[in-house]
This record gives structure tokens, C-alpha cells and sequence, in this order.
């Protein structure tokens, strides 16, 4: 087992020191200092996400979907929005969580959101995941969030995934999962593992599960056939002007 110190052992002191439902961004280490690469504490202890003994080469939804239910149920994660204008509440808020693989499970790490009141999406741990049981440079295969007032998945979102760091200071995300060292997972005949992004979305009794991969092919969880069927490719749309939002994505049905 890991041995753990610096932003390993005090995020493990931060989730023990009281019961909570997230951590706020702003309580968290990041990588180098980089504010980008948020660092968050796993596994999240939530009685409703397990830790998950299964394939290691397969992300098992036995994991997924209890997590992004737990999301949804999170303060302001869904039915959040004004319904007059269709624009979010005050409380309306987007929280990110990692999924990743530890020498012995699956696992995902704790939510983080922003301070309260901070609009704008939620900042994924792109710096990785400190466990409290075995330390931190874990292979993260994806990200995951909620949209507090049912929307599908933005152009912004077809873009997050885990990070590589490229020469001496440069950041660069890839379409397999990878650990923050640079270190990609492997199935059992030594391939790289694509990497996911999912999202959680409509309401809170009637949620909507979404993932979509590095090329952007968008599937919906099925719960009636007990799977994900495809729903689309999707491209991001570029933005309109420097600094501003993107349009929402271009999707081609099959």
C-alpha cells in the first residue's frame, strides 16, 4: 500500500474531519501549482457508490450510475432553474468527480464544486486523485458532472479529458486514460484504455445518463435494456470570439 504525504495525507484529513457532501475547489491542492489541475480526494464515501471489484480492463457502470445519481442528488444538481427565464438559480450548481482505478478497484473521488454563488461550470480534477488508501498517480479514465437545469452535454464538455504533461510545463489532453505521471492504463492484452466523459442531466426523478468518447460519440444509458445506446457523433463548435462561450455542438444522429 501507498505511503502517503504532502496534499495526499492532508486532503485525507479534510474528508475526515466532518461529514460532507463536496469539497470546494478552492480547498483543494493542485499539481505543480498549476490552478488548472485540481487534485481530489478519493474514494468519495457516499453510502450509495461503491467501490467496485470488476473487470480492470472495462469501466463498470456498477460504479458510473450509482455515482452520477449521488450527483444528481447533491444541493442545486438538479431542477435548478428559474421557470420563467430557463436560466439557472443562484443555487444551481455543476459538480465534477474523477473515475479511476486503483491496483485493486474502481473507484471515483469526492465532488468538487466551485465557492458558493460562483456561476460557470464545475473545474474537474485534472490533477488526479490522492486515495486515501493508495496514495496518488492513479490512472484516471474519465470525468463526470451534472447539469443543474436538464441541458445536454455542451461543446465545452466533448473537450475534458485526463491530462499528459508534454515537455516542461504544457498540459494536453488524450483520448486514453492515463495517470497524471503520464502513465496509461492497460487492458489485459497490454492496449491503452479509451477514456469516457459522462453527465448526469434532467430531472431529478427522471434523470438522463450520457457518455461520450474522445471522438465524440455520444451514447445514452438504456434502463430498460440495461445499457448505453448510441445517440450521435457531436463536434464541438469552435468559439465565437476570443474569451467567449462556444455554440452548443453540432450532433449527426446515425
Amino acid at each position: 500500500m501507498a505511503r502517503m504525504g504532502g496534499p495526499s495525507l492532508l486532503l485525507v484529513v479534510l474528508a475526515c474531519a466532518s461529514p460532507r457532501l463536496y469539497f470546494l475547489s478552492s480547498d483543494l491542492p493542485r499539481l505543480e501549482k498549476n490552478p488548472r489541475l485540481i487534485v481530489a480526494p478519493g474514494p468519495w464515501e457516499h453510502p450509495d457508490v461503491p467501490v467496485v471489484y470488476a473487470d480492470m480492463g472495462t469501466i463498470p457502470d456498477d460504479l458510473v450510475l450509482p455515482a452520477l445519481r449521488a450527483l444528481m442528488a447533491l444541493p442545486g444538481a438538479a431542477d435548478a432553474c428559474d421557470a420563467n427565464t430557463g436560466q439557472p438559480r443562484p443555487d444551481a450548481t455543476e459538480y465534477c468527480l474523477a473515475v479511476y482505478r486503483t491496483p485493486q478497484d474502481w473507484r471515483v473521488s469526492w465532488p468538487v464544486r466551485k465557492q458558493m454563488g460562483e456561476r460557470g461550470a464545475c473545474q474537474p480534477p485534472m490533477g488526479g486523485v490522492a486515495d486515501k488508501d493508495f496514495g496518488s498517480d492513479l490512472p484516471i479514465f474519465g470525468f463526470a458532472h451534472n447539469h443543474p437545469c436538464g441541458t445536454d452535454m455542451s461543446s465545452s464538455d466533448l473537450l475534458v479529458f485526463p491530462a499528459v504533461k508534454v515537455g516542461e510545463a504544457r498540459w494536453t489532453m488524450i483520448e486514453y486514460a492515463v495517470s497524471p505521471a503520464g502513465k496509461p492504463a492497460r487492458d489485459a492484452r497490454g492496449r491503452p484504455i479509451p477514456a469516457w466523459a459522462w453527465l448526469v442531466t434532467g430531472h431529478a426523478e427522471t434523470p438522463r445518463f450520457l457518455k461520450w468518447n474522445f471522438a465524440g460519440e455520444v451514447f445514452r444509458w438504456s434502463e430498460a435494456e440495461r445499457q448505453w445506446r448510441f445517440e450521435a457523433r457531436c463536434e464541438p463548435a469552435p468559439p465565437r470570439n476570443l474569451g467567449s462561450t462556444r455554440s452548443p455542438p453540432k450532433c449527426y444522429p446515425r
